[in-house]
């Protein structure tokens, strides 16, 4: 019995350094980016980022806030009313979007920087077969 005590304490010892082991937002970072900043550390391995990619993670969380708030402005807006506005909105989202797509491939978190292509074919012609599956009698609904 107490065998099993012990490995269960230093099971949750571990799984305890585990979590504290993932990198944090440093101390003042803006609640929307440490949201991004949770969502992107919590879904990759541990190991995924160390120290020294906190700056570059801090960009990318700063560049996706920034375009959530350019698309907010975006959807208040009617185009045809504000077409200056509207441009200048859609180069600045434009912009936003290139620059989240540079940190994200240097700091691998994109599918094309975790798989070979072969592997992400595979996939894709998987998930394709599963939906084509799943909506089997689509036409039917259609009729």
């Amino acid at each position: 019995m107490r065998k099993t005590h012990n490995a269960t304490l230093l099971h949750a010892r571990a799984m305890m350094q585990r979590k504290n082991a993932r990198l944090q937002p440093p101390p003042g970072t803006p609640d929307a980016q440490a949201i991004v900043w949770s969502l992107t550390v919590d879904n990759l391995p541990a190991e995924w980022f160390a120290s020294e990619q906190i700056p570059m993670l801090q960009a990318y969380c700063r560049h996706v806030c920034r375009a959530d708030q350019i698309e907010a402005a975006l959807a208040g807006l009617d185009p045809l009313e504000n077409l200056e506005q509207y441009d200048k909105l859609t180069k600045l989202a434009a912009g936003e979007s290139a620059k989240i797509a540079m940190h994200a491939r240097s700091m691998r978190l994109t599918q094309q920087a975790r798989f070979k292509a072969e592997t992400a074919h595979g996939h894709a012609v998987a998930a394709a077969g599963v939906a084509a599956m799943e909506f089997d009698g689509f036409d039917e609904l259609l009729a």
